[in-house]
Parts: structure tokens; C-alpha cells; sequence
């Protein structure tokens, strides 16, 4: 049946991409607006996210990859403009961009960059392209990168609360913010070495880009920022001019050139023709802060737990559900997480290690797959990784907060009545006893000697090897892959054609990969707007509950910006 319908809609095409090559007129150039944070997948939006968020949808890398696909197998238009604003994205999500844009051009299209705005990382990405324009009044921003983390002890402390941290090692700096003023001398040196290396990626690109030296580069970063028209002086931009002179400024010969939107121009592009292939990748998707239960994507973000949450119910329903589809050779697992909770984490992993010694599971990292990211993927046949991407972060870390001094402000008097040497041991209104810290302090030791356990196995690391690359040191991709953490660097069509030939799958193309959500009752789903008011709320208590458990959490420490 498959195969038929599969035929009648390629008769379809067929009869349209005819009609098409005689009639339809494409424009010379596509355009399209690239923004906001770009994930890796198109979202599944529900009614009151759409409602708190209004505007356009999201564009994902899925839909750029798609829409650059069908731009260069239509063979008729010259090359897409991409316009360039409000964007969010991070490191390696621009980095698979890059990628993508990259093979386009070798395909034989023109890329060109239009910014509306240009901070560092909107910069990085344009200066992959043939052309770099921008507004006139734009300001080029590339000031360079930087992390930054606001320590809240002394507040805490003005407010009447502490925390005590059990940590693997001081690497394992996730809960610094809480309890020191400045960062340890340790987790300083690792900010050093990652913002150092992220920095020379950045310089890499432009001088490659641009036509530079390093040097040349490094001083101009060190001169930023630019007034456009300054900016092509520095030879960072190719032009200045307003939206409505492109035409004009991307000449065909002796006329202007012919420029259309994604949404009328895609209309006039021939379509691909469909395959049929026996097999097909399963591509399964984690993304966000790794907790128990369903996931949820919280439209107000939570200290460390975040917005969007991977619940592992949810996570490991859709991994059951490739695992039972018999049309489903192999799994690209994506993983976007700078870790969680630590026994959602062991679920999935579980998951991941059961599947691949039936099916081949491929992970492919996002923009972070740290700590409990880094766990659930330590067992797949193969791991792709972008060299911008933060991982490792091998080791557990536990928060216990004391507010003994807030009771005593706000003039509150508790009391228990108890019975345990040890039942009121995650009491935020007593301070922990030293063998109730002994207690915390062996839990996390232990979690973290059954995750090294996890990577030793899955990577066929030595243990005393893995010992000076774990403590919760990160790492880049690159990084990572030097130390053996990972298998490759690449991005998402890496990661397809590894599953692809370790399930002997020899057909290609879009139609090869199927996605692969939670089943239904198992991810939230879209309803009326009390239903979504209802999942909200839901979503809201059970994130606050994560946060305020006495759990052992798999959390990476940083982000970086480049404002």
C-alpha cells in the first residue's frame, strides 16, 4: 500500500515539476529570515505557549536544511539570501548551520548574508558566506566571547539562607553560584581553557572567511564594535545597503536581480521525488534539563532546571517505540542537555544500552550534551559531536540548602517530632550534622563511580585513564573527541550516514529518516486552553519540586555568549 501511494504522489510531482519547468519563473534569489535560537528539530507547539509567545514560528535547522535542499535540486536558482536577525543560537547549533550552508555552496548555490543585527555570534555564521551586506545603522558587534556567572552567596547569606555542595571534585562547579564569591581557582582555569578555545574557533572562521591572518583578526575584534560602513572599511562586511536595494545590489547582468521569499518561491520550485526505502533511521530527540517523568517545556524558565525539561518517561517511550518499529534499522538519538537529575539519567542510559545491542544507536550532540547528557549517550554504538559542542562534565553534584537564619527573620519557629537517627536530614531549617554530610558526601561518590563505570564500559576507556579526563571537567567536541570521548566530529548528516552504514540502510535522501515522538499519552499534547492552563501548572510544580528534592543532579556549568 506504501508503495503505492508512494508512486501516485511521484506521478504527482512528476506532472507538476513539468508544468513547473514550463511555466513557473523562479527567482534568482530565496530569502529567508534566520533568528532566534534555531533548534535542532521543529517544535511541537502547544495552545498557551503559541499564545505567551506570538509572532512567527520558530525555524529550526531541520526546516534550513530542508529549504536548501530544495533550492539546490531545483538546479534554476541562483543562491538564497539569508537575513539575518534577533538571533539566539548557540555555538554548535551556527556551527551545523555553517555546515549546512557550507555543502550548499559546494552544490554550486551563492550564499549571502544580510544582518539586520550583528553581535559575535550572528557574525560567525554570516562570514561562512560569498557575500556579507548589512543595513546601513547595523553595528558590527563581533566584540569577541565571554562567560559570566553572578555568585549569590553573599545575597543568600543577606537573606538568611546557605548551601552546602557535595561535589566529585571542585571541576564539578555547577552549584559555585551558591556558595563561593568568585570562581575556585580550578573552575577558573577550565573557563580559561573553554572560552580560549571557542575564541579561536571564532578567529578561525573569519580568517577563513575573510580572507585574514589571525593577527589580523585578533586586532580587529580588539577594535569592535563597528559602524557598518566602518566595517567594510575592516573588511568584515562587502556592502552597506537598505533591504530594498538587494535587488539592486545582487545585479543578474545588466538587471536587478529577481528576489522572493521562502513562501512564495517555494511555490514555483520543482519538488523532489519520494523513495520507498525498506528501512529507515528513527530519530529520537532529548533536549533540555534531563528530569524524572514527562517532559515539559514551561513557558517561565526555573534556576537550573530551565524551561525546557526532558522527562525520562517521555524519553524513553520514544526510544521503546524505534526499538518496536520494524521499518526502523537504526536510532539517531539527539542529545541537547547540559545534564539532570541523576536517576532519569540511569533510565535513559538504560534505554540506550539495551537498544544498541539490537539496533545501532547513534547519538548526536547538540549544543551540549554535559554530564547527564554526556550519560545517557556513553552507551551508543557511535557519537558524533560538533567541535563547539560542550560535553563531559563526568561526575555528580549535590545541593543541600540550610535557611535556618530566613526562619529565624521571618520569626518562624519549627518543630518536628521524628523517629531516625537521620530523618530530618534534608531539613532546610537545621543545619546538616557531620555524618549526615558524611551520608551526602558517600551518596555522591557513589552515583559518580557508577557513572564512570558507564563510561568505562561504553567508550572501552581505562579507568585511570578516564580518572584525569572525569571530576567534571568539560570539554569541547573537539576536545572530546581528541580524548577519545567521543567517535567523530560532524553534524547531522554525520551522524545519518554512520547509523545508515551500521544498519547497512543504503537508501538516502529525506524520506530515510522518520522522527520519532513519545506515544500518545505519554508527551503532552495540544488541547483546549484549559487543558494547556492545567499542563502549565503541572509542568510548574513538578519543576519546582525537582529543584527543592534532595537529589544528586548530572549538571554542566556553563553557557557562553558573545555579545
Amino acid at each position: 500500500m506504501a508503495l503505492v501511494i508512494n508512486t501516485l504522489i511521484n506521478l504527482w510531482r512528476l506532472v507538476r515539476n513539468g508544468v513547473t519547468q514550463v511555466l513557473g519563473r523562479p527567482p534568482e534569489y530565496v530569502v529567508f529570515t534566520v533568528g532566534g535560537s534555531l533548534p535542532e528539530l521543529r517544535p511541537r507547539t502547544g495552545f498557551l505557549r503559541r499564545r505567551l509567545r506570538p509572532g512567527p514560528p520558530v525555524l529550526s535547522l531541520e526546516e534550513v536544511r530542508g529549504r536548501l535542499d530544495r533550492v539546490s535540486g531545483d538546479g534554476r536558482v541562483r543562491g538564497v539570501v539569508l537575513r539575518v536577525q534577533s538571533l539566539d543560537a548557540d555555538w554548535a547549533t551556527l556551527e551545523e548551520l555553517r555546515l549546512e550552508l557550507t555543502a550548499y555552496r559546494e552544490r554550486g548555490g551563492r550564499v549571502v548574508v544580510y544582518l539586520v543585527e550583528a553581535d559575535t555570534r550572528a557574525y560567525y555564521l554570516a562570514c561562512v558566506a560569498d557575500e556579507v551586506l548589512a543595513t546601513p545603522l547595523a553595528t558590527v558587534g563581533v566584540t569577541g566571547v565571554r562567560t559570566r556567572i553572578s555568585f549569590l552567596r553573599d545575597a543568600l547569606e543577606a537573606a538568611g539562607v546557605e548551601a552546602e555542595v557535595f561535589a566529585v571534585s571542585p571541576y564539578k562547579s555547577a552549584y559555585d553560584a551558591f556558595v563561593r564569591q568568585d570562581f575556585s581557582e580550578e573552575a577558573r582555569e577550565q573557563a580559561e581553557r573553554l572560552v580560549e578555545r571557542r575564541f579561536s574557533e571564532l578567529v578561525s572562521a573569519i580568517a577563513e572567511g575573510r580572507g585574514l591572518t589571525s593577527d589580523e583578526v585578533r586586532e580587529r575584534i580588539d577594535r569592535a564594535p563597528y559602524a557598518a560602513r566602518d566595517a567594510v572599511e575592516a573588511g568584515l562586511l562587502d556592502g552597506v545597503c537598505y533591504e530594498d536595494e538587494l535587488a539592486e545590489k545582487l545585479r543578474v547582468e545588466d538587471r536587478k536581480a529577481r528576489l522572493t521569499e521562502w513562501e512564495a518561491a517555494r511555490r514555483t520550485l520543482k519538488l523532489p521525488y519520494r523513495g520507498s526505502p525498506r528501512q529507515r533511521v528513527g530519530l529520537v530527540s532529548l533536549s533540555g534539563v534531563i528530569v524524572r517523568g514527562q517532559s515539559r517545556n514551561l513557558p517561565v524558565p526555573l534556576p537550573f532546571v530551565g524551561g525546557e525539561q526532558a522527562g525520562s518517561e517521555s524519553v524513553v517511550a520514544a526510544l521503546r517505540a524505534a526499538e518496536k518499529n520494524r521499518r526502523v534499522g537504526a536510532v539517531v538519538f539527539h542529545v541537547d542537555s547540559r545534564g539532570g537529575d541523576s536517576l532519569a539519567s540511569d533510565l535513559i542510559w538504560r534505554e540506550v544500552c539495551r537498544i544498541n545491542a539490537k539496533k545501532p544507536v547513534v547519538v548526536l550532540m547538540g549544543n551540549a550534551a554535559a554530564s547527564g547528557g554526556y550519560y545517557v549517550s556513553a552507551s551508543a554504538g557511535h557519537i558524533v559531536a560538533r567541535s563547539n559542542t560542550v560535553t563531559g562534565s563526568i561526575g555528580v553534584i549535590s545541593l543541600r540548602p540550610i535557611a535556618a537564619g530566613l526562619y529565624g527573620r521571618l520569626r518562624v519557629n519549627p518543630a518536628a517530632v521524628e523517629r531516625g537517627a537521620r530523618s530530618g536530614i534534608f531539613d532546610p531549617s537545621l543545619r546538616p550534622s557531620e555524618d549526615e554530610r558524611r551520608v551526602l558526601g558517600g551518596q555522591v561518590q557513589a552515583i559518580y563511580a557508577e557513572f564512570k563505570d558507564r563510561v568505562v564500559r561504553g567508550r572501552g576507556l581505562d579507568p585511570d585513564r578516564l580518572e584525569a579526563l572525569a571530576g567534571g571537567r568539560v570539554w569541547t567536541g573537539a576536545e572530546a573527541h581528541g580524548h577519545g570521548l567521543v567517535d567523530e566530529l560532524g553534524g547531522y548528516r554525520t551522524a545519518l550516514k554512520r547509523a545508515r552504514e551500521l544498519a547497512g540502510i543504503k537508501a538516502d535522501g529525506p524520506e530515510v529518516v522518520v522522527r520519532i515522538p513519545p506515544p500518545r499519552g505519554v508527551r503532552p499534547t495540544p488541547g483546549d486552553p484549559a487543558e494547556a492552563a492545567r499542563e502549565v501548572l503541572d509542568g510548574l510544580k513538578e519543576a519546582a519540586r525537582d529543584f527543592r528534592s534532595p537529589r544528586a543532579w548530572l549538571l554542566g556549568p556553563y553557557t557562553f555568549s558573545g555579545d
